[in-house]
């Protein structure tokens, strides 16, 4: 068995209610563009693909939330994924340049399969990502806070099928064959949405949390993929023309369902989140909490280079998939700095974030387990870790669970941030409660 996850720091931060604070919530925004002007290679591809053809604006968007004196940054970023030293690079700036405590911010990546990686900027995106902060710090000014649940159906699927006792990716296999197979694990058509109104009753911002891979579009085109749809159907509606913030739920085994036209999931699931703020449940007791954890997450169990597995599934990637675990073997560690952050927003939503690639069962079980009646369970948020699949899925294979440039953490992962994500959110349940 391998050993249990150290906990390096774990630092919770009570609640400061109305009360106290002699106030309520501030909100700020902040957006910065990021899109390139020449052309990039996208990152998402599976082999070299160069275009400087833009199908939607790349950006950075900001949120400040302050309460008595705290203040809390989330920041989604139009990109593949962000790097744990850049994320603490980012931090550290946002704290120099608005105060704002660097275990305050969460950086989440959306997972847009169709835009630069991060090296493609000259600094990492630093500089855009404390500009936003600092934009949106300098916006606050006083609002409410609503939320609401919502259903986007028939738009994203488990990707992975079982056939004679091993797990398959859907497009490995011939069309309509996929269909034939049970799929692995679910997919979670439920989300919530989070939703900023300034003083003068005007929508300021508006976050959603959804859990499905950012890869529907089909084109070699730079692109925020589906979310960049969403955005589009949603500031389309008068008076919703507010910056969207995707926040990209557990689904490191979900993808679109490709079988459906390309447009649909951005229309379906936009049309979802205008319902939403037609029926916001108002956010009672404004009072922010932190807590975040740092663990050092055990490495891989005896890591082995599985060829017959890998010749079977993908036997024309043999040999990538060899150098993946020759180059991750080089770079093995014990155990990675593992980071969990959870976020209490007033009286009923809270967000827990996790770097790397949740399998949506563990999302959906934290979002099942968590004492709050808004749950957003953020992927890809301050690191990526590569994917974090379930037991099961080690049981049947496939490139997810292969040691190598995607995986290489403990096969108890999924187990271990189950259990510390649910203890965040109890202990920031308990601080609610705490006079």
């Amino acid at each position: 068995m391998p050993s249990p996850p150290v906990h390096l720091a774990a630092l919770l931060l009570a609640p400061l209610t109305v009360a106290a604070a002699g106030g309520g919530f501030e909100g700020g925004i902040g957006v910065v563009d990021i899109t390139s002007t020449g052309a990039v290679v996208l990152a998402g591809s599976p082999v070299r693909v160069a275009t400087a053809e833009v199908a939607s604006r790349l950006q950075v968007r900001a949120l400040v939330l302050a309460a008595g004196g705290r203040k809390v940054a989330i920041v989604a970023l139009d990109t593949l994924k962000y790097p744990v030293e850049h994320v603490e690079r980012a931090r550290r700036r946002i704290e120099e340049t608005t105060g704002i405590p660097a275990g305050h911010v969460v950086l989440c990546a959306s997972h847009t399969h169709r835009g630069p990686l991060w090296s493609h900027y000259g600094d990492q995106l630093v500089t855009p990502i404390a500009e936003a902060v600092a934009i949106a710090t300098r916006d606050l000014a006083p609002c409410s806070l609503g939320a609401a649940k919502g259903r986007a159906e028939g738009v994203s699927e488990c990707r992975r099928v079982v056939r004679e006792g091993h797990a398959w990716n859907r497009w490995q296999l011939a069309p309509g064959e996929a269909d034939t197979y049970p799929a692995e694990g679910p997919a979670d058509p439920e989300f919530d949405v989070l939703a900023v109104t300034g003083g003068d009753g005007k929508l300021k911002a508006i976050v959603y949390n959804f859990a499905c891979h950012a890869a529907n579009t089909r084109t070699s085109v730079i692109s925020a993929d589906y979310p960049g749809d969403v955005e589009r159907h949603v500031r389309s509606r008068p008076g919703y023309d507010v910056p969207v913030l995707f926040l990209a739920g557990a689904c490191g085994d979900v993808n679109p369902v490709y079988s459906a036209a390309q447009g649909l999931l951005g229309e379906r699931l936009g049309a979802a989140v205008i319902d939403c703020l037609g029926r916001l449940e108002p956010i009672a007791g404004p009072s922010l909490s932190v807590e975040g954890r740092e663990l050092r997450m055990p490495g891989r169990e005896h890591p082995e280079f599985r060829e017959a597995e890998v010749a079977r599934n993908w036997p024309g990637q043999l040999e990538h998939y060899r150098k993946s675990f020759d180059d991750m073997k080089r770079r093995e560690k014990p155990a990675y700095p593992f980071a969990l952050t959870g976020i209490r927003i007033g009286d009923r939503l809270a967000i827990a974030t996790v770097p790397g690639e949740l399998f949506c069962e563990i999302g959906m079980a934290i979002k099942t387990r968590s004492p709050f009646r808004h749950t957003m369970v953020v992927e890809l948020a301050n690191g990526a870790h590569g994917y974090i699949p379930t037991a099961k899925a080690f049981e049947g294979g496939s490139y997810e669970t292969w040691f190598g440039e995607h995986s290489c953490l403990t096969t108890r992962a999924g187990e271990i941030v189950e259990m510390e994500s649910v203890d965040i959110l109890n202990n920031l349940k308990r601080a609610e409660m705490t006079p």
